[in-house]
């Protein structure tokens, strides 16, 4: 063989080492360092990197080898997914399970059944578009468990410190939810939605656009009734004038922020009240920063001031996009159930099974 003949046969080596690499570790994609970017918000609606062959069972094909899919996979021992967790490493989990341990971890176990069962198919939905590479995890692994990137999962010592002599009754509870809804997802135009969710939104959600620069027709604002009597739905802080400068001026140098009272001037809100632009001294910023750096609940804010202090009251709790778990609650207290949950706050979409997606 010439030269040239044995270097691309090598290269073509390679390639298949490569594809075959990808396709054997479907839960193993690149490490990418995306700080400080839009995706740290909750939770990750955008995209990362996608490195897995999209026509590489045809080259397999070609080449004589054969690979299970993944619904072949899952009629065989049940579909699994690789969790990151920054204590205990990857964690391989049945994906059943592993839905089990989100809604344990991202609603309150005592919320009433029919929101515990909209949550499952929130978290499977959001779960399985991770599982195909639709969604990647800023950790490099399919999925993690910081709910400030993917969503929260709570192990079953923690649902026993959490939970104490309501163990028992509460994983039965949460249990028989998810079973109720097993294999059911959120799918719009034929294709799984990105289900965000978050605590409180206020009275009334917001636009995907808003929030994420990304508009979705399935995430646009909506009523959310009956959220007023739960704790999440208002928070207040209160700073010192002195300490508020001080943290301001911290992170942003060239706001020279001296007076509050005189500096300060909300420029504008969405149309669910949020806060788009904060002037802070001698500089704009968005809402969503100004969130970030005083901790507050929500960009839904406003300011007192009161002497030498600023009282901050924050109207929700989370980003405000998709469902909201408090008014999914209270709509279950009013005898909504789950489906007529989810179809109010994703607008448009269709619950379909898992078996009509892998």
């Amino acid at each position: 063989m010439k030269k040239g003949g044995w270097r691309k046969l090598i290269v073509l080596l390679l390639v298949f080492d490569l594809l075959l690499l990808l396709r054997l570790r479907p839960g193993l994609s690149p490490r990418v360092n995306l700080s400080h970017s839009q995706m740290d918000l909750l939770p990750n609606i955008r995209f990362g990197l996608n490195l897995n062959p999209q026509s590489s069972d045809n080259l397999f094909g070609l080449l004589g080898f054969y690979v299970q899919s993944s619904k072949e996979q899952a009629d065989e021992e049940g579909l699994r997914i690789q969790v990151w967790d920054e204590q205990k490493g990857m964690m391989e989990m049945n994906f059943e399970e592993y839905i089990v341990h989100v809604v344990a971890g991202e609603m309150p176990a005592g919320y009433e059944t029919e929101a515990l069962k909209a949550q499952a198919i929130a978290a499977r939905t959001y779960a399985l578009k991770h599982l195909r590479g639709e969604d990647r995890c800023k950790s490099g692994y399919t999925i993690c468990t910081d709910p400030y990137c993917c969503q929260a999962c709570l192990q079953t010592e923690e649902m026993k410190s959490c939970w104490g002599d309501r163990y028992d009754e509460y994983y039965k509870k949460i249990d028989d939810a998810v079973k109720a809804t097993e294999g059911e997802v959120l799918t719009s135009d034929g294709k799984l939605i990105s289900a965000l969710y978050h605590s409180s939104s206020g009275g009334r959600t917001e636009d995907s656009e808003a929030v994420f620069a990304v508009a979705l027709p399935y995430l646009v604002s909506v009523e959310s009734d009956g959220e007023e009597d739960s704790p999440e739905y208002s928070d207040e802080k209160v700073f010192s004038v002195q300490d508020l400068c001080s943290i301001v001026n911290a992170e942003f140098p060239q706001a020279h922020l001296k007076a509050p009272a005189e500096q300060i001037d909300v420029w504008g809100r969405t149309d669910s009240g949020r806060v788009k632009l904060v002037q802070l001294g001698e500089i704009v910023i968005n809402g969503q920063q100004l969130r970030n750096l005083l901790n507050l609940h929500s960009t839904n804010f406003s300011f007192e001031f009161e002497g030498d202090s600023v009282r901050i009251t924050c109207i929700g709790f989370g980003h405000g996009v998709g469902m909201s778990q408090c008014g999914a609650n209270a709509m279950a207290k009013r005898g909504v159930d789950y489906r007529a949950i989810l179809e109010h706050y994703y607008t448009g979409v269709e619950i379909i099974t898992m078996d009509e997606q892998l």
